[in-house]
């Protein structure tokens, strides 16, 4: 990378007073200032100045998911009287501190957690990766207010697995709370919809539980064959056996459903890919930025399509520029180290490797794909099987297409990458999905390629 184009650099967004800070967090001033003094939000003071404040959104995130996971993983009891507002204590944990509990809130709490969750649930219709913070912190809210509201941590957990498959969050950071969140649903209500879905998801995307995953999407299917969440569920599971054109049903029968919903269109333009329908991929992406989507997938999508339709030479240019205005998106960051490489450049391309190498170091970004592509430029296929296999490890999106992924096509003829696509990291061909006659039910699935 030349040095005239900077160092990669990720700049948080910052927040100069306790008003934009509470509003980030959708709560009072007050309120912030509490949790900064007793729980230690991370705000920071200009020259020792008590009201000269700032704070980064990316800190104050990271701050969130570690008060998410409390919430999650500790036991909670309620005290209730009759002349008191029922309120929630947590287990204090050895290793992190109690979640703040907000108080403010005046009325009956479980009422007000009932409509926080409405709302939340409002939101999905019109998904996307910059509004599923907001989805979060009322869900957030909802547990405050009612720690028994099984769908407000079904629905944390699902939000939280949205943020990993759209890039949002690195997929430890967002699938292991998840999964903790979940499991707090389930033992409040074993039977919630939204539970098992998010359930169903986790085995794909965690678990790698082929035959678990198969079990709940038929069910759900069954009960709920045009639910959104259902049919994106049911996409992954078709992706990860290699049945595309499956796959990309599901997900246009989940777009009808939800119009809005910015992450299905990502994952369509995805799915093309995948198909090696690269010039249609980038005719939806077009399509999809007019209608004013975007996304980390979108742009993905589209710089792999345009690497493997003109070549890597002719890209350089074309990612140089992108990744330097979208520093956040750290799969461009390995395509361009991919085109280093191709093009002879190892020199650049070591450079790429370097830096994200040094910036995975902070576990904000998952860079195992990107760093797999990087060295599979450079034709350093043991080091790219080494970062796929770790990218599987995470529960990254890109893993669930590892065995129809063009870009990785060169290396399906390596005996070690062979063995990494074997049967027990991906379904069978056997395990269909079925219940549902608008997918095709009955249709024999493609055989996984590898």
């Amino acid at each position: 990378m030349s040095s005239d184009k900077g160092s990669i650099s990720f700049i948080d967004t910052r927040l100069d007073t306790w008003k934009a800070i509470a509003h980030y967090l959708g709560r009072s001033p007050r309120t912030a200032q509490r949790w900064h003094s007793e729980y230690g939000l991370p705000v920071h003071h200009l020259g020792g100045d008590a009201s000269s404040v700032f704070a980064y959104t990316d800190e104050l995130e990271g701050w969130l998911r570690q008060r998410d996971k409390s919430i999650a993983e500790n036991q909670y009891q309620t005290e209730r009287r009759p002349d008191a507002v029922p309120l929630m204590t947590l287990v204090r944990s050895s290793f992190q501190p109690p979640a703040p509990i907000d108080l403010e809130f005046s009325g009956d709490n479980e009422r007000e957690a009932v409509e926080l969750v409405a709302r939340a649930q409002k939101l999905w219709e019109s998904l996307s990766a910059s509004n599923l913070n907001v989805i979060a912190r009322l869900y957030r809210k909802a547990i405050d207010l009612d720690a028994s509201n099984a769908r407000a941590f079904a629905g944390l957990s699902q939000t939280l697995i949205a943020q990993a498959v759209l890039g949002n969050l690195h997929p430890s950071a967002a699938l292991h709370p998840a999964e903790a969140a979940l499991q707090r649903a389930l033992e409040i209500d074993a039977g919630l919809f939204e539970a098992q879905n998010a359930s169903a998801i986790l085995k794909v995307m965690l678990y790698r539980d082929w035959i678990g995953a198969q079990k709940l999407l038929n069910e759900a299917l069954s009960h709920h064959p045009r639910a959104s969440e259902v049919l994106v569920g049911c996409a992954l599971f078709a992706v990860a056996q290699g049945s595309l054109p499956e796959a990309s049903r599901y997900l246009r029968m989940a777009s009808n459903e939800r119009p809005l919903n910015t992450s299905i269109v990502e994952l369509i333009c995805w799915v093309e890919y995948l198909t090696c329908r690269f010039e249609s991929s980038l005719a939806l992406i077009g399509e999809a930025r007019e209608a004013g989507h975007s996304g980390t997938i979108l742009d993905t999508v589209e710089a792999l399509s345009r690497v493997l339709i003109t070549g890597s030479l002719a890209q350089i240019q074309h990612l140089e520029s992108v990744t330097a205005s979208n520093s956040r998106n750290v799969n461009l960051l390995g395509i361009l180290g991919y085109a280093y490489g191709q093009t002879g450049q190892p020199d650049r391309a070591r450079e790429v490797i370097a830096s994200m190498t040094r910036l995975g170091l902070t576990g904000t970004f998952d860079f195992a794909y990107p760093l797999a592509l990087a060295h599979l430029g450079m034709d350093n296929r043991a080091e790219a099987v080494r970062c796929l296999e770790k990218s599987y490890r995470h529960g990254s999106l890109w893993s669930v297409g590892f065995g129809a992924d063009p870009i990785l096509a060169e290396m399906r003829n390596g005996g070690d990458f062979n063995a990494f696509l074997g049967p027990q990291s991906y379904p069978l061909a056997h395990l269909a999905i079925h219940g549902n006659e608008f997918a095709g039910a009955g249709k024999p699935p493609m055989p996984y390629s590898a």
